[in-house]
């Protein structure tokens, strides 16, 4: 069996933005380090995330919770996570399951960085401009409800 690996592309914007370029299959193997990365960004001082997943091959339940793991870490230090360039079959997981509710999609990067200016204000490029596609635009997102935490199973 051939190990599965997401690669990633980081673009950093000044005011505390990043977008964090997702390619591959985020699945059981890959969902944590998907998780991982964008943690790693949030904590570097990068509050305010775009996942950019055009390349995103295959999303499973596993990379549908770090998705929401992700969301519940950057609302928890006052930032914000919004999706780009989600593909159809993604889009279709995060609508069936309700989660499309809770964090905006954007037909891409540079849609989801139009709308966090005119949410949050201006972030200059510190590594150009992202690149876009036209897929679709879904509403902002209402705020996590409270879950508790599943138990570590061993």
């Amino acid at each position: 069996m051939v190990p599965r690996s997401l690669t990633f592309t980081v673009q950093r914007f000044d005011g505390s933005v990043a977008v964090l370029t997702v390619a591959g299959e985020i699945d059981f193997g890959t969902a944590p380090d998907l998780r991982d990365r964008a943690l790693e960004l949030s904590r570097q001082g990068n509050r305010h995330l775009i996942l950019d997943l055009a390349p995103v091959a295959f999303c499973d339940s596993s990379g549908l919770n770090a998705l929401i793991g992700i969301l519940r870490c950057t609302q928890e230090t006052g930032g914000s996570l919004a999706l780009a360039a989600v593909p159809d079959r993604l889009t279709r997981l995060l609508d069936l399951t309700g989660v499309s509710q809770l964090m905006p999609a954007h037909a891409d990067a540079a849609a989801a960085m139009s709308a966090h200016t005119a949410t949050h204000g201006p972030a200059g490029p510190a590594d150009g401009p992202p690149s876009g596609r036209n897929l679709r635009i879904v509403p902002a997102p209402r705020a996590v409800p409270d879950v508790p935490e599943a138990p570590d199973v061993q």
